[in-house]
């Protein structure tokens, strides 16, 4: 029987899988801001509960197989706890079906449908195969990610691809090697690995053709908040890390 875990305050935001909706939100408010979309809150709503129930479900997904010597806390709680878990799940997916009606143009409905779509694929084809290590799960996380997080925009802009195709190519960058550097330390070790360090020089060349765009200047930001933390964290414990990984991606914020 697993060993009963408390995790501390700091921890519970992320324990809860808070984390990656209020990093979606922040992402397409300052898209919106940037690249000028209407955004009404119950876009908003959505995105944020979706992005949430997408990581419950994975969550709850993992803990059906056996623990790793190395799971980490959140694991460890989702596998304590799992009727709270599936309990909050079902609440949020509720809620989100309940705000998707109000979603009225039809372009945004569709493309909705098709990222839900590609979603559910992606929770299948993973944690129920047991492909979990396969090197395709992070790329496709960071990709959905991003997909979701321009949905809005993409359909309610011109010229998706002219205008935001760089953009949605510089975030997804920056989203993967949040992921693949969270993937690093969840696995036990204190280097983020040179796949990471490759993912996030890489980042550099959009901003140099950005011409100054706080889309690209925040994306330099959290890159090098990433680059920063690996170097200087490794000391840190994990759990520590991975929280703080998250937390460099709120660079929007700076922009107001």
């Amino acid at each position: 029987m697993p060993t009963r875990v408390r995790p501390p305050i700091w921890l519970w935001f992320n324990v809860l899988s808070l984390d990656a909706p209020l990093i979606a939100l922040v992402w397409q408010d300052f898209l919106a801001r940037c690249y000028p979309t209407m955004l009404l809150p119950q876009g908003r709503a959505v995105l944020g509960l979706t992005v949430w129930a997408i990581y419950l479900a994975d969550r709850l997904l993992d803990v059906r197989h056996p623990a790793s010597p190395l799971e980490s806390l959140r694991h460890r709680f989702y596998r304590r706890n799992r009727v709270f878990g599936q309990t909050l799940f079902a609440l949020v997916v509720g809620a989100d079906l309940a705000m998707m009606p109000l979603l009225v143009r039809p372009s945004l409905f569709t493309a909705g449908l098709l990222l839900a779509s590609a979603v559910a694929l992606y929770l299948g084809a993973f944690p129920l195969t047991g492909w979990a290590t396969t090197a395709w799960k992070k790329p496709l996380a960071a990709l959905l990610f991003t997909a979701g997080t321009f949905v809005i925009a993409w359909t309610g802009t011109g010229h998706p691809v002219r205008e935001l195709a760089w953009p949605a190519l510089a975030f997804c960058g920056l989203c993967l090697g949040n992921l693949l550097m969270i993937e690093r330390w969840s696995e036990g070790s204190p280097a983020a690995g040179p796949r990471v360090w490759i993912w996030l020089a890489l980042l550099v060349i959009p901003v140099v053709a950005s011409r100054h765009s706080n889309w690209f200047e925040a994306i330099v930001f959290s890159a090098a908040g990433l680059c920063a933390l690996a170097w200087w964290g490794r000391r840190m414990p994990g759990d520590a890390r991975c929280v703080l990984a998250d937390a460099v991606l709120l660079t929007p914020l700076l922009f107001r």
